[in-house]
C-alpha cells in the first residue's frame, strides 16, 4: 500500500506541473494577444474568428521562440476562452 501512495503522490505532482507550465504558456499567449491587439474592444467586436486568429498568431509567433511547452492546440483554447470571458465581461 504505500508503495501505491508512493505512486500516486508522484503521478498528482507531475499532473500538478503539467497544470502549472499549461497555466504559464496561456498567460504567456494572452498577453501576446493583448500586446498585439491594445484595443481589445476592437478584437472582441471581431467575434469568435478574429479571437480565434489573433491567438493562433500569438501561439505562432510563440512556438517560434521556443516559449510554449505545452500542446498549442490545448494552450490557444485555453487562452481563447479567457480572452473570450475577458470580452463578456468575466
Amino acid at each position: 500500500m504505500r508503495i501505491q501512495a508512493s505512486v500516486f503522490a508522484a503521478a498528482l505532482m507531475v499532473v500538478a506541473g503539467a497544470h502549472a507550465q499549461s497555466a504559464t504558456d496561456v498567460d504567456a499567449t494572452v498577453q501576446a494577444v493583448k500586446a498585439a491587439n491594445p484595443d481589445m474592444r476592437s478584437l472582441c467586436q471581431k467575434g469568435p474568428d478574429g479571437m480565434r486568429a489573433a491567438v493562433g498568431q500569438a501561439i505562432a509567433s510563440l512556438a517560434s521562440q521556443g516559449k510554449v511547452q505545452g500542446n498549442p492546440q490545448e494552450v490557444g483554447n485555453a487562452a481563447g476562452q479567457r480572452l473570450g470571458r475577458e470580452c463578456r465581461g468575466g
